[in-house]
């Protein structure tokens, strides 16, 4: 019988029937265009945001879930009698985290509930929450699920690199962080972004995009070697063609027993821009 319910932001862009099956809930974020607002991935699927950005006179601006939305989430599992271990965007990206743990203080009474800061968004996020449902799934208590969790964010620390086409959103919402250096780069230059201490920064640039791709699977087999890898995930923003690219790439290089593909729903698509493609693994 499950012990434990996973919870993350819909920015970990976990595909929705995957969620589903591993009984993950996801607390979604706004997205607002001018004086339209938008709840992430329940009223605006990826494809209409990045159709919308095009069309729209207004650049997005994105803000965290009220802490109604977290305490609905938290009051159902502590109702069924379950723990909580809710996984969240860095909070050097975002609010969402401060807002869950105001949400758990108002609980504190009615149950364990765990948050955790994963100094990360997107596939990187998903990669550990997915490891943590798996665990509760097969009935893990609290502590095993939130291990699975912790242990994952450890082992795949400094494993989760994107590359945009422009560093224009970034610089736009304030998300750019330390890849700030990186402005004003020539065209032909395309940076590859990483995480550190829970906030972009520069990874390298290259030169070319017909480069990015095949530097991206060297500098995994740089980070782990030429052995198999346990979970891969591959993350795009309006760039399929992109990701499929970069998914066989790492299939022939590497093997993975499974790789996770997510497109960028509408809120990490604000700040990351189309075109971006990202990868996370351990």
């Amino acid at each position: 019988m499950q012990k434990v319910r996973v919870v993350v932001d819909s920015t970990a862009d976990i595909p929705g029937n995957l969620a589903e099956e591993l009984g993950i809930a996801i607390v979604p974020l706004t997205v607002h265009f001018g004086d339209n607002s938008y709840v992430d991935w329940t009223e605006l699927t990826p494809l209409e945001f990045y159709d919308l950005l095009e069309t729209s006179p207004h650049h997005p601006y994105t803000s965290p879930p009220p802490i109604e939305r977290f305490e609905a989430v938290y009051e159902e599992a502590l109702a069924e009698g379950l723990d909580v271990v809710s996984l969240h965007i860095s909070s050097g990206l975002s609010e969402t985290v401060r807002v869950a743990e105001q949400a758990r203080s108002r609980l504190a009474d009615r149950g364990r509930i765990a948050v955790i800061d994963s100094g990360v968004v997107s596939v990187a996020l998903a990669l550990p929450a997915i490891a943590a449902a798996r665990a509760a799934a097969a009935g893990g208590a609290f502590e095993e699920v939130l291990g699975a969790a912790q242990a994952v964010i450890a082992a795949s620390r400094g494993k989760a690199f994107f590359a945009v086409d422009t560093l224009e959103y970034l610089a736009r919402n304030g998300r750019i962080g330390r890849a700030q250096a990186l402005l004003g780069s020539i065209l032909a230059v395309k940076p590859v972004l990483t995480f550190e201490d829970g906030i972009v920064a520069p990874y390298e640039k290259v030169r070319g995009e017909k480069k990015v791709i095949p530097r991206m699977v060297e500098i995994m087999r740089d980070l782990v070697g030429s052995g198999p890898l346990t979970e891969v995930g591959v993350a795009q923003a309006d760039c399929l063609d992109k990701a499929q690219a970069l998914k066989q790439a790492i299939i022939e290089e590497f093997g993975p027993r499974e790789i996770l593909m997510c497109d960028l729903g509408a809120v990490v698509g604000t700040h990351a821009g189309p075109g971006t493609i990202g990868l996370a693994f351990y």
